[in-house]
């Protein structure tokens, strides 16, 4: 990463997360260019960025890589002991930390996997099994395919499974495709009035999207994840979420970035591109700070696979058309507050009722939205340890709680506070005695989790409308693109590749998500 560079490439590529990757990877080891990727973090991976314990040994450095990797910092007043005591006493050692909650669909089947594979690179998802929810008075209920839901009354569920029901019979993605533009919360109203029916469905879009608000959730998006889980036979009680063995979900990128160098791509990592040059209608190149030297780097194409909120401050003015610069900065991002906590002893051994270790918890209700924000709050967690071991050291636990809430939300200090002590009470009273077997907690605060396009745009394209040789990639482009976060990005990146190229690489994915 400290190699020489030129002032002429082929295709440069800003960010070297999961879509950067996958788009250098195929440009080098496809179609042989010469390619340079620029990552303003000290380390790759982007928002998909995680951290073996022992390799954190200054505040600082884990703070620097959390912010220009993941939008992401951690909450050093709430970490218990101190921050400083965690790291400097070892306590994290042999645990592997994301940046904040992390998880995918499909285990080892997903687009994601498909992509690693086509370049001989291993994938290593592991299931949740087991599905705990916990209802408004915090009461744990085990979920079972087809025996009524425990906190529900038989005229709700019978709502409830009508609307599964009638989500299911949706034949095909092109189907759903009709209702991208009608928020979640509408399409769902006129399908019934039952709170609860109401409620667990809100809670299902939720998981697809980690926007709390259902009228900011796209029911054609909502759709088209419930026919992919319907066709990979993946369901809320086995196999719908996917968490990261050893060393996190930075195995995604650190896969593809091996790729692009060993096919001759450069990846520079502290280099901040400072702004896309764009002369006469056409991507020149960009310039950056490498190092203390601001270089101007030639290629006549860019990919930039910043958020799209991000991506406008790297361009000049004007030289998007008006209409897609507005798609842009309605973009939403979704973020969380996420509470990684190291035990002694794992969280079912607390809980009320027996439960799957492997199970994933979720309560729908942690704050109402009468208190200030938009949605309710929901809470999700589970002991991480159980479901991918290789991320705790022997005998110890890795349990991990995440509340999604809005960019705006995780910068207001009091919001913040009030989640995470919430947090903590909920997890007294449904895991009471839980305290006693916690060695550290560790609080980060993420911005940009997620990026989703407002219910009423269109997701903004990989190709610029407006500039030619600009091409975008990462979970918030591609018109065709769906569903959201590792799997939304890897279709992206799949989709910029072809376009850039002319070629189609998305017979890399089954036909089911291309």
């Amino acid at each position: 990463m400290a190699e020489k560079i030129s002032d002429n490439y082929d295709a440069i590529i800003i960010g070297c997360g999961i879509a950067g990757s996958l788009v250098g990877a195929i440009l080098t080891s496809k179609e042989h260019k010469k390619v340079l990727v620029l990552e303003r973090s000290p380390k790759i991976g982007g928002r998909a960025i995680s951290f073996r314990g022992e390799g954190i040994r200054e505040m600082s450095d884990f703070q620097k890589a959390l912010g220009l990797s993941a939008n992401a910092w951690c909450y050093a007043e709430r970490c218990e002991p101190a921050l400083s005591k965690i790291i400097n006493s070892g306590l994290l050692d042999g645990y592997v930390l994301e940046a904040g909650g992390r998880a995918g669909w499909y285990t080892n089947r997903g687009r994601v996997s498909y992509a690693l594979a086509a370049f001989n690179k291993p994938s290593i998802f592991y299931p949740s099994v087991g599905f705990v929810w916990f209802d408004h008075q915090w009461k744990p209920h085990n979920v079972t395919r087809g025996v009524k839901y425990g906190w529900m009354s038989e005229e709700g569920f019978a709502e409830m499974r009508k609307i599964s029901k009638h989500m299911l019979q949706t034949p095909t993605l092109a189907d759903a495709e009709q209702y991208d533009k009608v928020p979640l919360k509408d399409w769902l109203q006129k399908m019934t009035s039952n709170k609860e029916a109401l409620e667990f469905h809100y809670a299902m879009g939720t998981f697809h999207t980690i926007l709390n608000d259902p009228a900011l959730i796209s029911a054609g998006e909502n759709l088209k994840a419930v026919i992919i889980s319907r066709e990979m036979g993946v369901h809320v009680t086995h196999g719908a979420w996917s968490l990261a063995g050893d060393p996190g979900h930075r195995f995604i990128a650190e896969g593809f970035a091996a790729v692009v160098t060993d096919n001759g791509g450069q990846i520079t990592t502290n280099a901040r591109v400072k702004e896309i040059s764009v002369q006469n209608g056409k991507v020149t190149g960009v310039i950056a700070e490498i190092g203390n030297e601001t270089k101007k780097i030639k290629a006549p194409v860019v990919v930039c696979t910043a958020p799209p909120k991000q991506a406008l401050q790297l361009l000049p003015k004007k030289v998007l058309r008006s209409d897609f610069e507005g798609v842009l900065e309605r973009t939403i991002n979704a973020g969380g507050i996420t509470g990684q906590f190291g035990l002694t002893k794992p969280l079912e051994a607390f809980c009320k009722i027996e439960v799957d270790p492997r199970s994933f918890y979720h309560t729908p209700i942690l704050i109402p939205e009468s208190e200030g924000f938009r949605g309710n709050v929901p809470l999700d967690g589970f002991t991480l340890s159980n479901i991918a071991p290789t991320v705790a050291p022997e005998g110890k636990y890795l349990a991990v709680w995440v509340s999604s809430v809005l960019e705006e939300e995780t910068r207001d200090k009091k919001k913040v506070d009030r989640v995470i002590d919430r947090m903590l009470e909920f997890l007294d009273v449904a895991f009471p005695g839980w305290r006693k077997v916690v060695e550290w907690k560790l609080f980060t605060i993420s911005g940009t989790a997620l990026c989703w396009r407002h219910p009423k745009d269109n997701k903004p394209d990989v190709i610029c409308p407006s500039v030619e040789g600009l091409y975008f990639a990462g979970d918030a482009y591609g018109e065709r693109a769906n569903e959201g976060g590792i799997e939304a990005a890897s279709h992206s990146g799949l989709l910029c590749a072809g376009a850039i190229t002319g070629k189609s690489y998305l017979d890399m994915v089954p036909p089911l998500f291309q």
